[in-house]
């Protein structure tokens, strides 16, 4: 500024001279006066003597007088002859205008001209804030007219482009997105024509408003209006959307920009695909991503990040190795970023092997250790069981210096109470005090689980006064776990104190509270205090009480009272509630274990009704309770309910279902559910086959009550035995011990011995160890063909493998061997 001084100086003493007037006096007012008289047409300036008697300062009025013999046209040519000193000539111009000279249309545009042809755009946008500001009340021209007449004016097109940027530049300082929105329109429609740049200026001015149809308003009008647009603004329109969350019309604009020619850059590739992983529209930005690496173009290594945060969310970490190795072969620099996400990734799946392998690879590449991949690392740990190596490498990274936080120490501290090492837990609470970490009730109620684990009930306590101690105060959770403590060890007086101390903090014990000390009284044969407590809080009201009911019917079931927890479950759904899925469950074994299957069926209509589908090992134990009374119908019935819901039905739900119709004598219906069971791809068990094979010898005997000779049931039972042995090797299926059982039994009643034999030894053979029953078949099977002798001596081989003898086999035996001996001639 100092030098600006000086020099303007010197230029105003060289014009003094040249127009024989004083120098200039030390005011700013009467140096830019001089000037300006200074510049006036030669006719305007005196001569000769007069010049020389005039005074050597000239009055103030003497300067009015001048001002009032300017005229635009005459300011023009002055403003011409000051053109390449653009400083001066916008000195002149404020000068003039100071003593009273009215610009016009001719002298702004002059000025405007000057100014912006020789890139003096500060001086160029303070003359237009001027104009524009709502300030000026009026003062200057009406900007419309002016640009108008610049345009007509203006000889070199780059002068009105710049002009036309600072115009939009001082416009934005004095008005709002759609004002400035206005204008550019209307100068479009005048034919002045604003540059990229202020293009990009007014969208990243519209963006600011946090509104993404005002950026669309103002790209829509430049669209119409064929203005060349650049990458800058297309990032600008699409991030504007993304953050709007408007992923379809930004890929629209994207679309309509690269077809208008616009080229994006390395940074505007990097913004759009960040943008679709902030929408979470991963697929696309992927995709995207791997189009962009196929045409050999380059994305900033934030673009490459966020999709594989993205990926790694949605546990696609396959996909995320294979990005990773392309952007490293791609000549990135690997970052810990990349490695971070796997790492995360692979522990939230609990394959320890992978977290282990990058947690490896991004130690190779130098990368130092965080406490936030170790958190991961010790999580991995702890997730599939490996609780010892989650304490050996918390103490391996806290020897290396590693700053730790809370939440590392709470990781550590939760292995060593599953390990059952309490000291060292507590040693790390004390050690978080010393290191000036505090703390919090998560720390807290760690160790006071692991004491409950451990049944160690007096240092729970003694924990949770230290906690109360240090103003830690606990929540829900920890109460919950500290009277999970007390009822296991029988406290039924310290779990009621815990529930009042509850309500002395402020703190209202849940339905989950409730839950937890009911099952506890439960599971310690308290059932009565539990009825206590569930009464009174059931008067009580509760938010959420169905775990409360769901409490109490696992406790009377847990304590054989199947009746009550019945009951129950029938007073809670008539009140429009649902005790939870696996009382629902247990209630339904336990009924069909007690035969009732009719309160069975019950329970699971009631919760059809409401929309609560069983699962499969509910209806399986419903249709075998069916098929144990012999009513076919009923477990048909519900086997079809199961299909149509989408339960899909395993091998054990067809197993019963045959053994049902097998034991009421339907043996077609059971075969005609194998073939159904394999033509839907579910692979029958040897269970399956036992079933059948036990269903045909019991369908050879009923043809024999029925007066069938014994020779053709025989040859029948044989066939049919040998089509499902046929199908037992086609499925790779191979006899258990009661399977060939079965076998065995079905050779010895029709009377072929030495096929049971063989049976026998095979088994023997492939090392499978033959029960009371196989043996009893194979001695009723030599006792009915009169081999007594060897019957006996299977009998002691029974006995000599240590198998004791049941009634039947006694049974079995002494008849044979009496009716033997009877039937003898005496001699």
């Amino acid at each position: 500024m100092l030098l600006w001084r000086l020099q303007h100086c010197k230029f105003l003493a060289e014009c003094c001279r040249h127009v024989r007037a004083p120098p200039a006096e030390s005011s700013a007012r009467c140096r830019f006066s001089v000037l300006a008289a200074s510049a006036q047409p030669a006719d305007y300036t005196s001569s000769g003597d007069d010049a020389d008697e005039r005074p050597s300062s000239a009055p103030t009025v003497t300067f009015q007088r001048r001002s009032r013999c300017l005229s635009p046209a005459g300011v023009v040519q002055n403003l011409q002859l000051l053109k390449k000193r653009p400083d001066v000539a916008f000195a002149y111009f404020k000068d003039i205008e100071s003593i009273g000279f009215s610009h016009d249309l001719s002298t702004y545009a002059e000025i405007i001209d000057i100014l912006s042809s020789s890139g003096q755009s500060r001086m160029l946008f303070s003359l237009f804030r001027e104009i524009v500001s709502p300030a000026t009340n009026g003062g200057g021209p009406e900007i419309l007219p002016l640009m108008g007449h610049l345009k007509r004016t203006c000889t070199a097109s780059d002068s009105l482009v710049s002009a036309t940027n600072c115009l939009v530049t001082a416009y934005i300082t004095c008005y709002d997105a759609q004002d400035t929105i206005g204008l550019f329109g209307e100068l479009c429609k005048l034919g002045v024509v604003p540059g990229v740049w202020a293009c990009s200026l007014l969208l990243k001015f519209a963006a600011e408003s946090g509104d993404s149809e005002i950026v669309l308003s103002a790209y829509d009008q430049m669209k119409l209006l064929r203005l060349t647009l650049d990458a800058h603004a297309l990032r600008i329109i699409t991030r504007s959307l993304f953050q709007e969350k408007k992923v379809d019309r930004a890929f629209e604009v994207w679309v309509e920009m690269i077809d208008l020619g616009v080229k994006p850059d390395i940074n505007v590739y990097s913004s759009f695909i960040t943008g679709l992983c902030d929408c979470e529209k991963i697929d696309l930005a992927y995709a995207s991503l791997q189009e962009i690496i196929r045409k050999g173009l380059q994305v900033e290594a934030i673009a490459y990040n966020k999709v594989m945060d993205g990926l790694c969310k949605e546990m696609r970490l396959e996909e995320v190795e294979k990005l990773l190795e392309n952007k490293i072969r791609l000549g990135f620099t690997p970052d810990i970023y990349g490695y971070s996400y796997l790492i995360r990734g692979y522990c939230k799946e609990g394959n320890i092997l992978k977290v282990l392998d990058h947690y490896q690879a991004m130690v190779s590449h130098g990368f130092e250790t965080n406490r936030h991949i170790v958190s991961y690392l010790l999580q991995c740990f702890t997730k599939v069981g490996m609780t010892s190596h989650v304490t050996e490498h918390f103490q391996k990274f806290r020897d290396s210096g590693l700053q730790l936080d809370g939440v590392l120490y709470n990781i550590a501290m939760d292995a060593y109470c599953k390990l059952g090492n309490m000291d060292e837990a507590v040693n790390l609470l004390r050690e978080m005090k010393t290191d000036g970490l505090v703390p919090d009730r998560i720390h807290y109620t760690c160790v006071i689980k692991g004491y409950c684990l451990k049944g160690d009930i007096p240092n729970a306590q003694q924990a949770f006064e230290e906690m109360l101690k240090d103003g830690v105060k606990p929540d829900v959770v920890t109460y919950n776990i500290l009277a999970g403590g007390f009822c296991k060890s029988g406290l039924v007086t310290e779990v009621f104190d815990l529930l009042e101390h509850m309500h002395d903090q402020g703190l209202e014990p849940n339905s989950l509270t409730y839950g937890i000390a009911i099952d506890g009284f439960c599971r310690r044969g308290n059932l009565s205090e539990a009825e206590v407590l569930f009464n009174i809080v059931e008067e009580r009201g509760i938010d959420h009480i169905e775990v409360m009911y769901s409490s109490m019917v696992c406790g009377y079931l847990n304590s054989g009272w199947t009746d009550h927890a019945y009951m129950l479950f029938l007073r809670v759904a008539k009140q429009g509630k649902l005790v939870d899925c696996f009382s629902r469950s247990k209630l339904i074994n336990d009924l069909c274990r007690d035969e009732n299957a009719q309160g069975a069926s019950t329970v699971c209509s009631i919760m059809l009704e409401k929309n609560a589908v069983p699962d499969v090992i509910s209806y399986s134990k419903l249709i075998s309770a069916y098929c144990q009374k012999g009513d076919m119908q009923n477990a048909r019935l519900w086997f079809h309910d199961m299909v149509q819901r989408g339960v899909s039905a395993d091998v054990i739900v067809y197993t019963v279902l045959m053994n049902g119709y097998c034991k009421v004598g339907q043996l077609q219906e059971a075969c005609t559910l194998l073939v159904q069971m394999t033509s839907l791809g579910i692979k029958p068990d040897v269970v399956a086959y036992t079933v059948l094979l036990d269903g045909l010898l019991k369908e050879d005997l009923q043809r024999c009550w029925q007066g069938i000779s014994k020779e053709r049931t025989s040859f029948l039972l044989r066939a049919k035995q040998n089509r499902l042995l046929s199908s037992m090797k086609e499925m790779e299926i191979e006899p258990d011990v009661p399977c060939y059982t079965v076998l065995i039994d079905g050779q010895c009643k029709a009377d072929y011995l030495e096929e049971a034999q063989g049976l026998f030894d095979e088994m023997l053979q492939k090392g499978l160890a033959p029960d009371l029953y196989a043996y009893t078949a194979l001695i009723n099977g030599y006792c009915s063909q009169g081999e007594i002798a060897k019957a006996e001596d299977l009998f002691q081989e029974m006995v000599d493998r240590g198998i004791k003898p049941d009634v039947l086999t006694f049974s079995v035996l002494n008849q044979k061997v009496l009716r033997h001996r009877r039937d003898q001639p005496y001699v």
